[in-house]
């Protein structure tokens, strides 16, 4: 009988202990990642909106934005050897036009698997991100440096269970800039 009472306490504390970790906490799968454009705000010319550099203005990518592409090792959260090409498209509700912003779902860098939320990496630790229109022409990139400097702090904040972090992160770490003419 001891050992039955023992194991029936020593259940119950395991249970406690796995609900008190921070990560179980339900992840908003609504979530969505916003990348900005860096020339916003533009100055205005004539009641016309120009990017502080050569090409398309913020807006306009935003507009014309039809997928992101990037090269990654992870795929399906697995890694390889050879690197992987993904892509997600932009549907209009993907695209913020008063920001000007583009929209990716927040499941793209911290997924669920039907059980709990998991850290997905095939994004965060992409390289090369392109942003295409609808003639797969290139009229947009995320620098490499973008991702490089949002990778830690987030799957940081994500590994203490700090979401209000991750979604602050999410709202203002991801920037884009126009392709020079």
């Amino acid at each position: 009988m001891k050992k039955f009472i023992y194991l029936f306490v020593l259940s119950a504390l395991l249970i406690a202990c796995k609900g008190n970790d921070p990560r179980q906490k339900i992840f908003d799968p609504d979530a969505m990642v916003v990348i900005r454009g860096v020339n916003t705000p533009a100055r205005a010319t004539d009641g016309v909106l120009m990017a502080n550099v050569s090409g398309l203005t913020d807006i306009q990518i935003v507009q014309n934005a039809v997928n992101i592409k990037w090269t990654s090792n992870w795929a399906g959260n697995d890694y390889y050897d050879e690197p992987k090409q993904i892509a997600r498209t932009f549907l209009n509700a993907h695209k913020d036009f008063n920001k000007p912003a583009l929209l990716m779902w927040g499941t793209d860098i911290i997924a669920y698997d039907g059980v709990g939320n998991y850290f997905y990496k095939d994004f965060i630790y992409g390289y090369d991100v392109f942003i295409t229109d609808n003639n797969n022409d290139t009229i947009a990139y995320v620098p490499n440096e973008v991702l490089e400097a949002a990778r830690q702090p987030i799957e940081d904040a994500w590994n203490r269970g700090d979401h209000d972090a991750v979604y602050k992160m999410f709202n203002e770490a991801f920037t884009f800039l126009p392709i020079k003419e």
